[in-house]
């Protein structure tokens, strides 16, 4: 099996909306109320990927799931928190995937000097809930229906004024996390 945990880019868009669209149609779990367009999707892939942060999971050359950082619900001037958001494939959960891009984007989190992430998990959800207290992320609190939680990050440079852009942090740090994410797959596959 080869898996590739890596950063996204627009020819990515395709394959990454034929994941994304039932979650949409599906759940209120997104921020979309209605499944984007390819084009719109594309942009913001080069605005979430170029400034804070979007990755994905590929076996075998097909992609597996993403995730990517956004300022959903952090308060304006807070340079240093980040909302995740998770998408996997059906036919890919509770394979290592969830898990394998966590691991990543909180290691560029940690390179890229962030201190908080959060996520939002539409109620009722238990498994979700689950992964994430897994992940480390605790329960803040609950409202219309969502679960806030969050987890801290210990920045590799507490003192920096704001977070570094994922593409700019030390390529190999990148590639040491990236390899560590892959073999979370690998290793849920035995």
């Amino acid at each position: 099996m080869r898996v590739a945990v890596r950063r996204i880019n627009e020819w990515d868009a395709p394959s990454m909306l034929k994941i994304y669209a039932p979650y949409v149609e599906n759940t209120n779990c997104t921020p979309d109320a209605a499944v984007p367009s390819l084009q719109d999707y594309i942009q913001r892939i080069d605005r979430y990927t170029y400034g804070r942060g979007w990755i994905m999971t590929e076996i075998d050359s097909a992609t597996a799931g993403f995730c990517l950082l956004t300022e959903r619900g952090v308060e304006k001037g807070d340079l240093f928190t980040a909302d995740i958001q998770l998408y996997v494939a059906p036919e890919y959960q509770r394979r290592g995937v969830g898990a394998s891009l966590y691991d990543l984007m909180l290691a560029i989190m940690h390179h890229a000097n962030y201190r908080r992430v959060t996520a939002h998990i539409p109620l009722p959800n238990d498994a979700a809930a689950a992964f994430h207290e897994k992940m480390g992320f605790r329960p803040v609190r609950e409202e219309n229906g969502v679960l806030l939680m969050a987890r801290e990050i210990e920045p590799e440079n507490p003192g920096a004024e704001r977070f570094t852009k994922p593409y700019l942090i030390e390529n190999a740090d990148y590639e040491r996390a990236r390899e560590h994410a892959a073999t979370l797959v690998r290793e849920a596959a035995r």
